[in-house]
């Protein structure tokens, strides 16, 4: 798990164990299909936006396999290859992955019941995970509405090493059960992952109905 390792510092209070807790993966051959996170623009206007040099880009890989958590009803894809673990503790099951090179990128995604928790309050969240894995100086700015289930804003912190980090929050809400996913780079391999970071992201999906359905 070198790349988020390098993102937030030591993470020996993650290591993998089994608590009834199965993520399952199966193999796919892109990104899937869009969600309502993904049919939403990210920021700003794409007119607004510097193209990077073609040398810089990391190219998105072409496999792609699907992470799912039936028990606690989310999925995901991330580049196969990806390495991850897994934790429970205190009724939340938190998800760490690391995607393989040449990307740079890694993944929290947190899972936990509390009907009373709006999408603004899961922000605290992703801010009290960043700091649980070693970031400090946490900033995550205004969230952006994706839709009633999902909205999505931008992150920058230091690692333990104090290292600038930078990435994206999506929450989602589904009645009972909320989520958080956090995903970045270290800043100078940011830009250049932005896509790879996007198409995770944006493949987030919820098994149940979202915010008006029934669980």
């Amino acid at each position: 798990m070198k790349n988020i390792k390098a993102m937030f510092g030591c993470l020996t209070v993650l290591a993998m164990i089994s608590t009834g807790c199965t993520v399952t993966t199966s193999r796919s051959t892109n990104a899937g299909s869009p969600t309502p996170a993904t049919k939403a623009t990210t920021s700003g206007s794409p007119t607004a936006a510097k193209t990077l040099p073609a040398s810089k880009i990391v190219p998105a890989p072409a496999n792609w396999i699907t992470m799912a958590d039936d028990r606690k009803g989310y999925s995901f894809e991330v580049p196969e290859g990806t390495e991850h673990s897994i934790e429970h503790s205190n009724g939340i099951d938190v998800f760490i992955a690391s995607t393989p090179a040449p990307t740079a990128v890694g993944v929290m995604v947190m899972a936990f019941k509390d009907p009373s928790l709006s999408k603004a309050d899961l922000v605290k969240v992703a801010t009290g995970g960043l700091e649980g894995l070693g970031a400090k100086n946490v900033k995550i700015g205004e969230l952006t509405e994706l839709s009633d289930d999902y909205s999505l804003g931008a992150y920058t912190a230091l690692n333990s090493e104090g290292k600038p980090v930078r990435g994206k929050v999506l929450v989602a809400t589904d009645v009972t059960d909320n989520y958080v996913m956090v995903i970045g780079s270290e800043e100078p391999e940011y830009k250049a992952n932005e896509k790879v970071i996007d198409e995770i992201w944006g493949s987030f999906s919820m098994q149940s109905g979202g915010s008006s359905g029934k669980n």
